[in-house]
């Protein structure tokens, strides 16, 4: 449990002090929850709401970079952010959480009923990323790949563009409840690109699925569901959120009308 509270200036002084025994805090809404195993395995809070320079929403030509600090509720008040981030932004409901939690928080959670992860990942956001020797730049779901591996890092900002065609779903019992599946699809140069997060099951790439709809536009509904329902490499299971089955069923008939929406399709 941690017993210290570091209030770092700069991020360049966060970083510094990362260890092992240390976490990152930034609107609190993660670390501070019930039950957080990163609040109880450090001994060290190394707060970021006085690192300059983390929480503002700038243009950058065909995209829009936006700081780690920037909360929810920023996000969907800026007139500089596209309004695919904003919708994913409302998918939290709460205005109170909003005004805390931010979006470099969000990312680094890793959580699967994560927010914004999938949208991020199919616009294939950008992170800056600030380690000891220095700042990179990373795909966001090569963050997600090497979080664990790569040593201590902070999001310093996160990059998206502006103009992408972008649709998103999420399915829970209410506004407040943990998300069974949120999923996300962008029309990239390369064909659609699609991703989701399924609670107990994980953050996933439907790279099968992609494929699919890239080779054969006009794949029924019945195919891409029957694609799912078999697929070995997909681990989901029977719990409180739904059956294996349903879980399937719902990944099945989202991408197909996730695909549709792109395409212009009634669905």
């Amino acid at each position: 449990m941690a017993t210290q509270l570091l209030m770092a200036k700069s991020p360049e002084e966060a970083i510094g002090a990362k260890n092992a025994s240390a976490v990152f805090i930034a609107g609190g809404t993660e670390v501070n929850r019930l039950g957080s195993d990163a609040a109880a395995a450090a001994d060290t809070l190394i707060s970021l709401k006085k690192c300059a320079g983390l929480n503002e929403i700038e243009d950058a030509g065909d995209m829009v970079r936006i700081g780690a600090m920037c909360t929810f509720q920023q996000i969907i008040e800026s007139a500089k952010v596209p309004e695919y981030l904003k919708e994913a932004a409302h998918f939290m409901a709460s205005r109170t959480k909003r005004n805390m939690a931010t979006i470099g928080g969000n990312i680094a959670a890793l959580r699967d009923d994560s927010y914004l992860l999938p949208v991020l990942f199919a616009v294939h956001a950008e992170l800056e990323i600030l380690k000891a020797g220095g700042t990179e730049s990373m795909p966001a779901y090569s963050y997600m790949e090497s979080a664990e591996s790569a040593g201590d890092m902070l999001i310093a900002a996160v990059s998206i563009p502006k103009d992408i065609k972008v649709v998103s779903k999420r399915y829970a019992n209410t506004a407040q409840s943990h998300a069974v599946l949120t999923m996300s699809a962008a029309m990239t140069g390369e064909g659609i690109s699609l991703y989701g997060a399924v609670k107990n099951v994980g953050l996933l790439y439907f790279c099968d699925l992609e494929k699919a709809f890239r080779e054969n536009p006009d794949i029924s509904e019945d195919e891409i569901v029957e694609m799912v329902r078999v697929c070995t490499g997909l681990e989901t299971a029977d719990d409180m959120f739904g059956s294996d089955a349903y879980k399937r069923y719902l990944i099945g008939v989202t991408a197909f009308g996730l695909h549709s929406k792109l395409a212009g399709k009634e669905v």
